[in-house]
């Protein structure tokens, strides 16, 4: 669950890049006013009963002679039925624990346990400076804590961005670090690998540090033109398996013999590289975006996303910008939908010792659609509403469909 919330969440902790978004800023003069509050709500919703996430967050920002602060507060609250990775059977009878550490329920005939009831809150802080340390250099540093019942979080992060001095573009490289806490919200263990459900030995909580770092460029190409290319490697070493999925032993008729808790490696090295296009076309104000990312780790997947936003000027203050977002992704090497059993009925269990049954980690496509509409209410306030549809299909586990509706509204203010 915490890895959903954090990526509809956008990570307070970033790396510095931008570096498009910057340069078309500089031939922009800055709206009057020395602070800007910036105030948003989202409502994330899976069907069939699954997933639910309410979000709120603000941001506060000072611009000061040579930079500005910004400080940041999200506030999350999640609930719903999250599949655990356990088989659909008619044949369970296994005591499973709830995807965030509520009481035990007893899955017996329909009940297989593929889905476990939670219900969480999660509140994250975040600071952020920026100072132009001269006309083209500006330098950036912040840090973010994050807590919910089952994971805790604290990170840094420190950049240097150098513009050329016709504005037109400019360089900039950046260097984050997290250091996590993961655990059971029932106890503040974690289980062991592969150990049976219900039998497993208890842990401490699972300690996991990331670095990452992030290099990009951007340029002007011409007046109506932006481009930016950025490319990122990020290094996870400690504990990554999730204490809540779990992946079913049963036999070739999908009979269920028993649960074991989810098992991963201990490191994970994550690269992409994205490339941005902003153009505005001709005899107009308005504009396309497009970006594309290109990822890849060391745990198999590989994986590939097109973004398309089209903004469209109704009036002076009043926009309307379609979405298209395309997502397709390979499984992980130790993705399975279950274990099998030898002739003794014992699991045969990977020879690595790593298995999973996460739907996050499976091959999937993801179609998202959806539309923004942006009004100016007066020279210093914003209004923003976004509504989209998720469509996620996977190939291998038995929750082979997601579906989502994601409902925005957000507000700024500079004064």
């Amino acid at each position: 669950m915490s890895e959903l919330v954090r990526g509809l969440a956008m990570a307070a902790c970033a790396l510095v890049g931008g570096g498009a978004e910057r340069t078309a800023r500089a031939a922009t003069p800055p709206v009057s006013g020395d602070w800007t509050v910036d105030t948003s709500w989202l409502s994330y919703v899976e069907t069939d009963d699954r997933v639910a996430v309410a979000k709120s967050m603000g941001n506060l920002s000072r611009r000061l002679d040579d930079g500005s602060v910004t400080v940041s507060l999200v506030h999350d609250t999640m609930s719903g039925a999250s599949p655990t990775g356990a088989i659909r059977s008619d044949d369970a009878a296994v005591t499973y624990t709830g995807a965030s550490g509520g009481g035990g329920f007893a899955a017996v005939g329909g009940a297989d346990g593929s889905r476990g009831a939670f219900e969480d809150t999660r509140v994250q802080a975040g600071i952020g400076v920026e100072r132009e340390t001269s006309r083209t250099l500006t330098a950036s540093f912040g840090g973010v804590v994050s807590r919910e019942s089952d994971y805790e979080s604290i990170g840094a992060d420190v950049g240097i961005s150098r513009s050329r001095t016709d504005r037109l573009g400019s360089v900039d490289a950046g260097l984050a670090f997290t250091v996590d806490s993961i655990h059971r919200a029932d106890g503040g263990h974690t289980p062991e690998p592969l150990g049976e459900v219900g039998r497993a030995r208890r842990f401490e909580p699972g300690q996991r540090r990331t670095v990452e770092t992030r290099v990009g460029v951007s340029r002007v190409l011409n007046r109506r033109t932006v481009a930016e290319l950025g490319a990122t490697l990020g290094l996870s070493q400690g504990y990554h398996s999730d204490p809540y999925k779990v992946v079913s032993v049963a036999d070739v008729e999908d009979r269920l013999i028993v649960d074991l808790h989810d098992s991963r490696p201990t490191s994970r090295l994550r690269t992409s590289l994205q490339g941005r296009l902003v153009h505005q076309l001709a005899d107009s104000v308005d504009s396309l975006h497009l970006t594309y990312r290109l990822y890849r780790d060391d745990w198999g997947i590989l994986s590939n996303t097109l973004d398309a936003r089209y903004r469209h000027a109704l009036t002076r203050e009043q926009y309307l910008e379609p979405h298209v977002r395309l997502y397709r992704q390979g499984k992980a090497d130790f993705l399975v939908r279950k274990i099998d059993i030898d002739d003794t009925l014992a699991p045969v269990l990977p020879e690595d010792g790593f298995a999973s049954a996460d739907y996050r980690l499976d091959a999937m496509r993801t179609v998202t659609i959806g539309i923004k509409y942006g009004i100016a209410l007066g020279e210093r306030t914003d209004f923003r509403v976004r509504a989209e549809i998720v469509d996620q299909r996977f190939e291998t586990v038995d929750e082979d469909r997601n579906r989502a509706t994601v409902l925005q509204t957000s507000l700024r203010h500079r004064f």
